[in-house]
This record gives structure tokens, sequence and C-alpha cells, in this order.
């Protein structure tokens, strides 16, 4: 735990038994929500902007990200394959990798659109 952690710890902390136990559970609370926001802060430090730190949880995330590159792997020596062996269905399946990609690149762009909205607190959600 930090000193700044430790430090809320022990303003929070309430040593009389008197207080009500709501009076208890906001303070609580409150603290809970000063140590998140002092972590948040402390990961935040030193990132430059969205690249980096998107970069950074990539790096953090590598090993779920591993077997997806693995099997792309696989894929694509699949399906070289078989474009290799059945000539005709090379426009197909070339043209349903085309549209895939568009959808992901769309859907990559959005979560970036919306990342970056977040960091700027412009984003309203539809629902609020």
């Amino acid at each position: 735990m930090s000193d700044a952690q430790s430090l809320i710890l022990e303003n929070t902390v309430s040593t009389d038994d008197t207080a009500p136990e709501s009076t208890l559970l906001r303070e609580n609370i409150a603290a809970l929500v000063q140590i998140k926001n002092a972590n948040i802060d402390n990961f935040a430090q030193g990132k430059i902007n969205i690249t980096s730190a998107l970069v950074e949880q990539k790096w953090h995330n590598r090993h779920q990200i591993y077997p997806y590159r693995v099997k792309e792997e696989i894929y694509g020596a699949v399906l070289s394959e078989i474009i290799t062996h059945h000539s005709r269905l090379k426009n197909e399946i070339l043209a349903r990798l085309e549209e895939v990609y568009q959808q992901l690149r769309n859907e990559e762009a959005q979560t970036l659109a919306r990342t970056r909205a977040l960091l700027e607190n412009n984003y309203k959600t539809p629902h609020l």
C-alpha cells in the first residue's frame, strides 16, 4: 500500500463507536474512491497520448493476444493452400476477407473515437 493510501485510510478510520453505520459507510466509500483515483493517477503518469497507453495495455495483455496471433498464422496458411489448390475460390475468399477487415477497421475506429471522447470528458452515452 502506498503512503497516500495509508494516509487516506488513517484519516477515514473512526474510533468512535457511537458513529452511525451510514457515516462510516460513506467515509469508507469515499476512501475507496480516493484510493482508486490515486491508483489511476499513478498508472496514468508518464502517458503522453492514447497511442502509448494502448501499446502499454497491449503489452500487458500479450499473453491473451499470442493465441490469436498463432490462430491467425494457421488460418493464413490454410487459406493460402486453399487458394493455391482451388483458384476458382480465390476471388470469393479475398472478397470475404476484405469485408471482414473493413468491419474490424470500422469497429476499431469507433473504439478509438470513444476512448478519445472518454479521455477528453466529451463522451455522452446514448442511455443518459
